[in-house]
């Protein structure tokens, strides 16, 4: 899954980095979505970042778009800042995996600190820059674990970027048709701009609708569908598979096996499938012109 491209920017030092986190450095353009608060090398190949998540507007326990960009940042912050990794280059994930502690809950009324404990377990370097880092999270709250993911994060250089691309490095943004949104609390979400399916031809079966006006995942212009969009809609329709039962999932697994384009429908299906007692799990894929993008599968408990 190709990322958000990066903004040439310095490398902050570690100091620097224990007084705040610019928008910059985690390739964003509204200072408002970075949840990171500092970062610090513990010893090599270790690392801890501090999180704050805003109070939550309702809706489930904890919300999974915090958790996914908050792995997201904590990664593209200690790549560029420990290892270099250029903030021009583009940045590239395959996979990204986590799990969730049942019952993982954040105040409702205030925000939420968190602490990121970040092992990159193989760096890999092409000449003399790195080219890809695989990395475990654990993040915890008030010392306890309540969240781990893994994922490997790499880079291309505009120019093979560019040519990887071809004809769609250049997007007319927000140029595509937006269709209607399904009832937002069909999907776990409380407003319309929240919402990222529309009703499809069939049962369990949506078209993906990319409204820019969702800050969370559309924070400035891409190339691309972000794949923490793809995820966005996979959790969405497997809370819409399985309504009104509610559902938690606690172990989530995301595959990106090609770019997902605006100027084209893509389509979102989900499937139930069994899975361990007092859980449900659910597959979503996301197709396009007939190829798969993407393949998510959540499992938890439901009911």
């Amino acid at each position: 899954m190709p990322d958000i491209p990066a903004v040439p920017y310095p490398p902050l030092s570690a100091a620097e980095g224990r007084n705040g986190i610019r928008k910059e450095y985690v390739h964003l353009g509204r200072s408002d979505m970075v949840l990171l608060t500092s970062w610090q090398r513990e010893e090599d190949g270790e690392f801890s970042l501090s999180a704050r998540w805003p109070a939550p507007a309702g809706g489930p326990a904890y919300d999974m778009r915090m958790l996914t960009q908050t792995v997201r940042q904590s990664g593209l912050t200690i790549a560029h800042a420990a290892y270099g990794a250029p903030l021009s280059d583009h940045t590239v994930l395959s996979y990204f995996d986590f799990t969730v502690a049942p019952g993982f809950a954040v105040p409702a009324d205030a925000p939420c600190d968190l602490t990121v404990e970040v092992t990159v377990k193989n760096a890999k370097v092409r000449g003399n820059r790195v080219s890809s880092l695989d990395m475990d999270f654990r993040i915890l709250r008030d010392g306890r674990l309540v969240a781990r993911a893994d994922s490997e994060f790499g880079w291309l250089s505009t120019r093979v970027y560019r040519r990887l691309r071809g004809e769609h490095f250049d997007v007319d943004w927000n140029a595509w048709p937006l269709p209607a949104p399904v009832e937002p609390r069909t999907v776990g979400r409380s407003t319309p701009v929240d919402v990222v399916l529309s009703a499809g031809d069939h049962p369990r079966h949506w078209q993906l609708r990319n409204d820019v006006d969702n800050a969370v995942l559309y924070d400035h212009p891409v190339d691309h569908v972000p794949g923490l969009a793809l995820m966005e809609a996979a959790h969405q329709a497997a809370n819409a598979a399985l309504y009104p039962a509610p559902f938690e999932p606690t172990s989530v697994t995301s595959a990106f096996e090609r770019y997902a384009e605006f100027d084209r429908p893509c389509w979102i299906e989900a499937e139930t499938l069994p899975a361990a007692p007092g859980e449900t799990s659910v597959v979503v894929t996301a197709t396009q012109e007939g190829e798969t993008v993407f393949r998510g599968r959540l499992s938890g408990p439901c009911g």
